[in-house]
């Protein structure tokens, strides 16, 4: 059996993470992951990202999954797993592809079908009022430039707001967009890409009078072809993503206008939906497979 360590964080939400314990959330798709694995001769095994010793180990590589603390210790995450591969340890995606993941500042590289971006140092009032101007909207989201998972994220309408709603804001670098109604009713499409070829998409959907398309238990997740238009969209902004990514989530919203808008590329440890498309779990390991050689 050939050894890949499955790399996790010592936390999720806060709360600690005993030694090869995962998130419920990723507890299915691991199962499927170490099934596929196992009919290629591929063991994975949980390891912390951070374990100092995990070259020395064995491993013939490891794979970046649920690290869900690294956006409360960025820097720390990415001076590791650099440390890993000086001593010899495949990263994948590697450390090159964090670097430039980790802060959303991406979306300025990838064209007309990223969203419009307001970039701002911080969201103070007078930066979030100049927005609504700058963006022509109605409503506007502004979310940190490193984060995950909607932590610190607010929803903004226009003449309805107050410097105490940023209380709940980002602290420190934001990033301000308009709100795409069609989030509530289209939902938003998750693409997903493994070894350059294309895998399966979902589509999140929340449940009514919300609008945060990622949170298990008030959003709707359904496995279904996307449309046309929107892969168009998704290809675009790959084709100004870094190359030879082991895998990668593309995110995208229907914009007001009727274009589909790429609202994010998770290329670090994205959920990969794979208890609502199986099939996934194949191609997962079979590009790793090829990697590993």
């Amino acid at each position: 059996m050939v050894k890949v360590a499955y790399l996790n964080g010592r936390s999720y939400r806060g709360a600690p993470l005993a030694a090869g314990q995962l998130p419920d959330a990723e507890i299915p798709d691991h199962k499927l992951i170490v099934a596929e694995g196992a009919k290629r001769g591929i063991e994975f095994v949980i390891e912390y990202w951070d374990d100092p010793s995990l070259p020395q180990r064995g491993y013939a590589a490891a794979i970046i999954r649920t690290c869900w603390d690294y956006t409360s210790r960025a820097d720390e995450f990415l001076a590791t797993l650099e440390s890993h591969e000086r001593a010899g340890l495949p990263i994948f995606n590697p450390s090159s592809v964090v670097h430039w993941n980790a802060r959303k500042t991406y979306l300025k590289e990838l064209g007309p079908s990223a969203i419009e971006t307001v970039w701002a140092d911080r969201a103070d009032a007078r930066t979030v009022a100049q927005a609504f101007d700058a963006l022509d909207a109605s409503e506007i989201v502004v979310k940190p430039q490193v984060g995950a998972g909607s932590i610190r994220t607010v929803r903004l309408k226009r003449n309805a707001w107050s410097e105490v709603d940023l209380i709940d804001g980002p602290l420190g670098a934001a990033m301000i967009q308009p709100y795409l109604r069609a989030i509530e009713t289209e939902g938003e499409r998750s693409l997903f890409w493994f070894g350059g070829v294309f895998s399966h998409a979902i589509r999140k959907v929340p449940r009514s009078g919300d609008w945060l398309a990622n949170v298990p238990g008030k959003t709707r997740f359904i496995a279904e072809a996307p449309p046309p238009a929107a892969m168009e969209a998704a290809e675009a902004a790959r084709a100004r993503a870094p190359k030879d990514l082991l895998y990668v989530r593309i995110d995208l919203v229907l914009g007001d206008d009727g274009a589909w808008r790429v609202i994010e590329i998770e290329a670090i440890e994205p959920y990969l939906f794979l208890d609502f498309a199986p099939e996934g779990a194949r191609a997962f390991v079979d590009a790793i497979a090829r990697v590993l050689g």
